[in-house]
């Protein structure tokens, strides 16, 4: 009985969601209205502000243009993105998103990735800058679909992201090895954060549809 509940409350809040979700200014509204929902249902309010945090951070599923990229992205935080609400239906999903928040927050820290430190730059001739502090790394990009594919000049790899844009908002979303790969490529302190690197990639490797995401603002 309980469990059918909380599906009726998790298809209640993703009915209220997914219709504005692309409204940044209403993130807070949706978050709010998802937790109460699934929390009532389940007498749990940190599943239901779990399981909300993720509803407001789906990937993206819009074709990007490279213009709508170009010009100087500025981290604001980090994000757990789910490839579908379907997703939170799984307990493994949704036990595995709550903990790999807080890793997630940690990993970056030790890379020295917080807000206002870290900035990506994208020219409108396919070409990246990433600056961590006073270290810069070049890259070139391609835009395919929803997808970034960027690839770092020096160490010769290519990283796919899901791109999420809103305003003056942009969501890189990845998988866990994948944002291993890009701190190697572009921090000074990479080698603070790969423990907790490895705890994150094996956290969620094994999850399907769950993505670790970099929030910018322009």
């Amino acid at each position: 009985m309980k469990k059918s509940i909380l599906k009726v409350a998790l298809a209640a809040a993703v009915a209220f969601i997914m219709p504005t979700a692309s409204n940044a200014q209403l993130g807070d509204l949706l978050k709010g209205a998802a937790t109460k929902a699934v929390s009532k249902a389940t007498g749990n309010s940190q599943t239901g502000s779990t399981i909300a945090n993720v509803l407001t951070s789906l990937i993206g599923t819009g074709k990007v243009s490279a213009s709508s990229l170009v010009g100087t992205w500025t981290y604001d935080s980090p994000c757990i993105a789910a490839e579908s609400s379907n997703i939170l239906t799984q307990a493994a999903a949704t036990a595995a998103a709550s903990k790999a928040q807080s890793q997630l927050n940690n990993a970056l820290t030790k890379a020295g990735i917080k807000a206002g430190t870290m900035k990506i730059a994208f020219d409108d001739c396919g070409k990246a800058t990433i600056t961590i502090g006073k270290k810069s790394v070049s890259a070139t990009y391609k835009v395919e679909g929803s997808d970034i594919l960027l690839t770092f000049t020096k160490i010769k790899k290519t990283i796919k992201m899901n791109c999420k844009l809103s305003g003056g908002k942009l969501q890189l979303a990845m998988k866990a090895d994948k944002l291993l790969t890009l701190v190697n490529a572009v921090s000074s302190t990479a080698a603070s954060a790969s423990s907790a690197l490895s705890t994150l990639n094996t956290l969620l490797k094994n999850v399907n549809g769950l993505y670790v995401g970099l929030q910018f603002s322009k």
